[in-house]
This record gives structure tokens, sequence and C-alpha cells, in this order.
């Protein structure tokens, strides 16, 4: 120890004396020391949410870290759970065709009328209703016939070349990026557990540090002890409960205590809510099918469906498509026959029933927690980690200053109103 700071060290006269004066001081110093490694959480934490839009003169500003992040957030978590738990061929294999057409007989029939008034109609207007129901009874049963073969070609076709039908990777990113808020609830409500956790040892570490600087005051007195020590508060505080979320990774006793990453000890609830949240926002049935009818692949369904509804036109009707044909015309036949592909693939997404049944059968919620499940600890880790990663360090720094402030502020109300 320098000479300077053994000379500048009260007396053990002095400190009694100076204690027992202004005992308040001394007593509100771990007081206000937990204060501060609390709110430091605070602002840490909705630093991570807030303000959705970038705030700021110029440069100089803040967004928070989730929204800002959101590109990045939702391209690496859409990396990892494709790659190592959710991939489309995958949910597509769940899909049989018999079963769906069984299922969805009623909303099938339904569509089938509808498809088929407005292709006679347009050739024969009032055609459709003009036929005897035994005629509309019989393409009814045609169409229920040929359905489930339909349905197992053109999802054997898709999920052979899946990638170029189903963009997980864009309908994830541009949806997240669009809905900020939707990012923002999903990390909320995950890593809830782990958030207050963060508020806890703010106070719990605050206080310890609080005690040591009421023991460096009660030595020295000196002026830039109490931000120093906030400044400490904000740091350590903020670096430690950062630290813990993560690590360690395996569950480990120390001084016969257990100590485990606040975020692997959550595992099981997070992994829950992860999935709960992703399948309602991102992996519902109705953004899936949208993003088969209207993303880059449509074309190409559009084609596939167009083949099958020429097919089953060649099957029964023969030699008959012929002479159809040359009846009302060539383009207005193949037009009739884009009239079917265009309503099929209109009607889809606008029949409940289909999106109900395609939940069920998916269960994205259950596939998604049960391979998070077996997910390594390195992985799990990727999945929560990089939201964190890259600004951590202003998270911290930003706790420090906050605690140097609050210090500062500490030594006005000490010097000028408590007078120790």
């Amino acid at each position: 120890m320098s000479p300077d700071l053994v000379a500048g060290i009260q007396t053990w006269a002095e400190i009694h004396a100076d204690v027992s004066e202004h005992w308040y001081v001394y007593a509100s110093m771990p007081l206000i020391a937990a204060l501060i490694g609390y709110v430091t959480k605070l602002v840490a934490i909705e630093m991570l949410y807030r303000p959705m839009r970038f705030v700021g003169i110029g440069p100089f500003g803040w967004q928070g870290l989730v929204p800002r992040r959101a590109g990045k957030v939702a391209a690496v978590t859409i990396r990892l759970l494709t790659e190592n738990l959710l991939r489309a061929e995958d949910l597509l294999a769940r899909v049989d065709g018999a079963d769906a057409v069984r299922q969805l007989k009623d909303p099938l029939g339904r569509a089938v009328d509808e498809v088929a008034r407005e292709v006679v109609d347009q050739t024969v207007p009032g055609g459709w209703d003009a036929l005897p129901e035994p005629v509309r009874r019989a393409v009814r049963q045609r169409v229920e016939h040929e359905a489930p073969g339909i349905v197992d070609r053109l999802i054997a076709e898709v999920r052979a070349d899946v990638d170029q039908f189903v963009d997980l990777h864009y309908l994830t990113v541009t949806t997240l990026v669009r809905n900020k808020h939707r990012l923002n609830d999903m990390m909320r409500q995950t890593a809830g557990s782990s958030m207050l956790f963060l508020r806890r040892t703010g106070v719990v570490f605050g206080f310890g540090i609080g005690l040591v600087q009421t023991v460096a005051w009660a030595l020295w007195h000196n002026v830039w002890i109490m931000p120093a020590f906030g400044f400490v508060t904000g740091f350590v505080s903020d670096w430690i409960a950062l630290t813990l979320l993560f690590h360690p990774r395996e569950p480990r006793r120390v001084l016969g205590k257990r100590f485990h990453g606040v975020l692997h000890a959550s595992r099981d609830q997070i992994t829950r809510d992860y999935a709960r949240i992703m399948a309602a926002d991102l992996f519902q049935p109705s953004a899936l099918l949208e993003s088969v009818l209207t993303g880059g692949g449509a074309d190409r369904l559009f084609a596939l469906v167009h083949r099958e509804v020429d097919g089953v036109l060649a099957r029964n009707l023969g030699p008959t498509r012929t002479l159809i044909a040359l009846g009302i015309g060539t383009a207005r036949y193949e037009e009739a026959k884009q009239t079917v592909v265009r309503r099929v693939l209109t009607l889809l997404p606008e029949m409940p029933e289909v999106e109900d049944y395609a939940a069920a059968v998916l269960d994205v919620e259950n596939v998604l927690a049960d391979r998070m499940s077996q997910l390594t600890t390195e992985q799990f880790e990727g999945i929560m980690r990089p939201i964190f990663k890259d600004d951590e360090w202003l998270m911290i720094s930003v706790g420090a200053v906050l605690g140097f402030l609050v210090g500062e502020m500490q030594v006005e109300l000490v010097t000028h109103v408590g007078g120790a």
C-alpha cells in the first residue's frame, strides 16, 4: 500500500466518531449500491427492446438491440432451426393425401361445386346449374376419387425440391423484420425468467459491493470513492449477470452450492415457450400456405397443378377431350383448365378447415419442442445468444456509466446534506 494511502487512512477513533454521527449515511451506502445494481439491470433489459426505432441526433442515439438486430437474429435463428430442427420436407412428410381428402371432404365438396360452376359457366352461362344432379354428383365423385393421388403426387414433387417452393429463411426474416414487435414479444416471453434473474443479481451484487464501499469510505473519505464504486457496481454486476445467463453450461458445485447458467437451467420452459411462439407467429399454416402460393415457387406450383388437371381430364375424358377442345376452341379449353388451377389455389387459403387440418397434422409446436430438446448445449445457446453477443460490451458500459453518475449524486448528498 502506498504511503499516501496509508497516511490518508482515518484512525479507529475518527471512524467510530464519524459512523456514530452519520450512521444513516453509512447505512444508505449498500442500499444505494443495491439500487444502482437493480436500476442498471432494468436499463440494460429495456435497452434490449426499446425504442423500436432509432432515436437520436445523427449517429448519436439508440435503438433497442432486438429490433435493431431483427434481420440478423431472424437469419441466425432460422438457419439453426432449419439445419438442426425443422425441415420443410419433414413437415410435408406428415401429410397423407387420402387422409387429407377424407378429413376435408365437406370443404372440398364445396370447392368442387364452385370451381365446376365457374368453369362450366365460362363456356355455357348457367350451364352447371342446368346439369342434372346425377351428373353433378358424378363429377364430385370423380374428383374425390382422383384427389388423394393428386395430393400425394404434388407433395412428393414439392418435397423433392422443397427450397424452390417454401423459403423458410425468407419467410422468417421478412416476417420478423417487418413486424419487429413480434420478435420483441418472442424474446421477452422466452427470456422472462432470465430477465428476472438479471434484476435480482443486480440487487445482490450491488449490495455486496456497497458493503465494501462503506468500509472504503470510512477509511479514506475520498470523494472519488462513491462514483468509483458506482462505476464498479454497474460494470461488475452487469458483467456477472450476463455471464451467468450462459455459464456454466453444465451444472457445477462450488462450495457445496449448485451453479448452472440460467438459460440452460430454464431450458425446458424456454424450449416450450419458444416452440409455441414460433408455431403461432412464424410457422402457422396460413403463413406457410401463403409462402407457397405467393412465393418464388408459385409459378412452378401452378404448372404442377395444371399438369395434374390435364392428367385428370386425359384419364376421365380420353378421346372425348379432343372433341370438347374442338367444340369450344382450343384457346377456351386451355383457359378453362387454367381457371381450374387459379380457382383451386385461390380457394385453399380461404378454407379455415384446411388451416385447422394442417395445424393438427403438421403439429409444428410439438415437433419443434421435441427437436429443440435434442440440441447440444452449444446449439441451444446459439439460438439464444445472437441478441446479446455483439452488444454485451455496450450494455455493460451503460450500466457502468449510470453507476458512476449515481455515485456522483451520492457524493453530493453526503457532502452537502449529510455532512459526513
